[in-house]
């Protein structure tokens, strides 16, 4: 599809959608930094892998990142000027738009204030028996007496997917949410759906409930754990992962300081708040719940914390992946918050840290972000490469840490593990603080055939785009979103 037709149809269906008027991507005036970046530079970028070309690579990250959380000039879901990203379209609403968006423009201007339908997010489904164990923790927690800090401490979290107005547009245009539409691809002989435009971005926002419920009894401090960094995978991690549940330390929130803290460091025993470790509301991306939009947060107190969502609250950024098709296999980026922004831990780095550029304002500066533009070092092609070299390691800890081994089997795709000619071993990744977001994504598709396996999750190697594992599925272009919507 030509771009201007695309960008036509994008302002048919941003209109289509009167509830919310979607913001492109704003150019953030980093110098260096476009949008979108030709294919072949960024290739060049990761198959030349210079010290100035891993700052470029670095610097895109941050580039899209300082892009997405401008002010959009809009107000979403009761937040004036809110950040690009959340006025856009989520799959459940591209899948509900009109097929004629200019002929039902009109009927769609009386459409209600959009409701901001979080939910847990959907790849924890992967997780043998994480329902049965978040009910079970659920009831334990409101049968507790413990009201220590570690007692009320809040470990969990709530997503929602995006979609910019390129992407909604293509999605919509092609039908992808549909799967008739998506069965009649396959049977024309396709290996997979339309490839996205070059403009179009993906995110996952995640975010956590700074609610009393998770408050220190007496006072106005809220209790969240604190990100320690990558740990050495152990016997226990292949069975039970890395969850929120299992890190040692703390982090405070005073809900009743909505700027700025001079905190840097987290409570390593989760039992003594101080100045170094209480943070305010300022430090964060957030969404003040109020009575006038305590109401678009419904869903989220009926569906998931058996709890209300009452005025007062406050909705925080917690982490967020973000994808681009500026290239074939896409790019990934994925941004958590850490209380000392300018040394984070792995997943993320002091170089990645110091990258951050002078255009990026707070609270979005109080992010790390974990970046990788290939699957394995040295990279490989799209198809015909092999899974050797060195791992690459791109993974949230707010949405990956949790998976053990059972995650990733059974297969397909076989581990195969990543092979160094220099030691002559084979690393093979088996839990989540060991994966690799393109590697995961690189399996996203439907299943056609019922005689086939339906394709899992991956940790960290190659998987090239002809892989005999993909007979009898329909790829979808390395959106799990797509896949995970129509099955």
């Amino acid at each position: 599809m030509k771009r201007h037709e695309l960008s036509l149809l994008a302002g048919l269906l941003l209109t289509a959608y009167a509830a919310a008027q979607p913001v492109p991507l704003p150019n953030p005036g980093i110098p260096g930094y476009q949008f979108p970046e030709p294919e072949s530079t960024l290739m060049q970028w990761i198959n030349q892998p210079s010290a100035a070309h891993v700052r470029n690579i670095h610097r895109h990250g941050w580039g899209l990142w300082a892009a997405l959380t401008t002010p959009s000039g809009q107000t979403e879901y009761g937040l004036a000027n809110a950040p690009v990203y959340l006025t856009w379209l989520t799959p459940d609403e591209v899948a509900a738009l009109p097929a004629d968006a200019a002929a039902n423009a009109t009927s769609a201007a009386a459409a209600a204030p959009r409701q901001m339908r979080l939910r847990v997010p959907r790849q924890f489904m992967r997780i043998p028996g994480f329902m049965e164990k978040l009910q079970a923790r659920l009831v334990a927690l409101s049968q507790s007496q413990d009201q220590s800090a570690r007692g009320v401490r809040d470990t969990s979290s709530f997503e929602m997917v995006g979609y910019d107005p390129s992407a909604a547009a293509f999605a919509s245009k092609n039908q992808l949410f549909s799967k008739t539409a998506l069965t009649k691809l396959y049977q024309a002989g396709n290996a997979s759906i339309p490839a996205f435009p070059s403009t179009a971005v993906t995110v996952k926002p995640v975010y956590k409930l700074v609610s009393k419920a998770n408050m220190i009894p007496g006072t106005s401090l809220y209790v969240m754990p604190a990100w320690p960094g990558t740990p050495k995978p152990t016997p226990a991690m292949q069975s039970g992962g890395f969850p929120e549940e299992a890190w040692p330390g703390c982090v405070y929130i005073d809900a009743k300081n909505p700027g700025r803290s001079a905190a840097q460091s987290a409570d390593a025993s989760c039992s003594r708040p101080s100045a170094a470790n209480t943070f305010g509301l300022g430090d964060f991306i957030r969404i003040p719940i109020t009575a006038a939009n305590a109401a678009l947060f419904s869903s989220l107190a009926q569906n998931q914390l058996k709890q209300p969502v009452e005025p007062g609250d406050t909705l925080i950024l917690m982490a967020m992946h973000v994808t681009s098709r500026e290239m074939t296999e896409w790019t990934w980026q994925t941004f958590f918050w850490t209380p000392a922004p300018a040394k984070p831990p792995l997943p993320s780095s002091v170089a990645v840290a110091q990258a951050r550029p002078a255009q990026l304002p707070w609270p979005a500066a109080h992010y790390a972000m974990s970046i990788g533009y290939q699957m394995v070092a040295p990279n490989q092609p799209v198809n015909g490469g092999k899974s050797v070299g060195s791992p690459v390691t791109v993974y949230n800890p707010y949405l990956e840490a949790g998976f053990d081994s059972s995650v990733f089997q059974p297969p397909p795709p076989l581990n195969v593990g990543i092979y160094n000619p220099k030691t002559k071993a084979t690393f093979r990744g088996t839990l989540g603080i060991q994966s690799n977001c393109m590697t995961c994504h690189s399996g996203a598709s439907v299943k056609m055939d019922s005689a086939v396996k339906r394709i899992g999750y991956a940790t960290n190697f190659y998987i090239p785009r002809n892989a005999p594992m993909f007979k009898g599925n329909l790829q979808t272009d390395f959106l799990w979103s797509i896949a995970d919507g129509v099955e």
